[in-house]
């Protein structure tokens, strides 16, 4: 039975891998409803646990190109959804380190500790990923989020098209959505704004 089973699987990757929608639909009817009960288990919100079910399946189809075929399906879907989780669980903790230093909530955290430890790696992976960006786009973005200039100002300085410094402050900005997910982004400019 679990060979059957496992070439099933196999075929099915196969034809995933090829881009085929109808496997990619069975799988999702096949895994989905377990990993979303996997999910609520951890998040406890139903919403939270559809929204992560969403984003397995949507990393599925963007790597399906890559995936082995010996592999367990069912398996590697639930690293994901795992991977997934921790993403998610350390993205609120983020979220709300940022709510605590920003003043939006009145009462002080009682683990002042943990927070100082999750703005710290958030500042560091921020400043690594904007020194890790094109020079000339490291620059922009620095002049806009750390000097507070205009798009018209920075291209005035430094001779380019107002064109340029949008694309380049758009191509920054994107690479930061994808690196640290979208919730967290508004969070992590904040302290890039306040600490230079």
């Amino acid at each position: 039975m679990e060979t059957k089973l496992a070439n099933q699987d196999n075929r099915i990757i196969d034809q995933l891998r090829e881009g085929s929608k109808d496997a990619f639909h069975f799988l999702y009817d096949t895994y989905g409803p377990k990993i979303y009960a996997f999910a609520f288990s951890y998040l406890k919100n139903s919403a939270d646990a559809e929204e992560l079910l969403q984003e397995v399946f949507l990393k599925l189809w963007e790597i399906r190109s890559s995936i082995d075929n010996s592999k367990n399906i069912k398996s590697f879907l639930f690293k994901i959804c795992i991977n997934l989780i921790y993403d998610f669980i350390r993205r609120k903790n983020i979220e709300k380190a940022y709510m605590d230093y920003s003043g939006y909530e009145s009462e002080k955290c009682c683990d002042n500790t943990w927070h100082d430890v999750i703005y710290n790696e958030m500042l560091s992976n921020l400043h690594q990923l904007v020194s890790g960006m094109p020079q000339q786009r490291q620059r922009i973005f620095r002049m806009s989020k750390e000097d507070g200039l205009s798009n018209e100002e920075i291209a005035l300085q430094l001779n380019l098209s107002r064109r340029t410094v949008e694309n380049q402050l758009y191509r920054a900005v994107s690479l930061l959505k994808e690196k640290l997910g979208t919730g967290s982004l508004a969070a992590l400019l904040f302290f890039f704004l306040n600490c230079k």
